[in-house]
């Protein structure tokens, strides 16, 4: 049984949500439920946090200054493979 929830929130801080997540408010509130409804805990991902949004920064400038090591799906692919566990 779907039930009815209004409430009221400042438009500057629906945009100011849009504009971090990259998710219209709506769709985030979606997510949030969702993440409820099956017992999860709120909480930023962690691939969003400052942390690793630098290290993911970092790492993006080592591979254009040609310090890093490109693979191509295949590649990979074939290099995990290789590997032995």
């Amino acid at each position: 049984m779907a039930e009815m929830m209004n409430f009221a929130i400042d438009i500057k801080d629906v945009q100011t949500f849009e504009e971090k997540t990259g998710l219209k408010f709506v769709d985030g509130m979606k997510l949030l439920m969702d993440n409820l409804k099956y017992g999860g805990e709120l909480g930023l991902d962690p691939f969003w946090s400052e942390e690793n949004q630098n290290l993911l920064s970092k790492s993006i400038r080592e591979l254009e200054e040609g310090k890093g090591i490109m693979f191509t799906a295949e590649e990979w692919e074939k290099f995990v493979n290789e590997q032995e566990i």
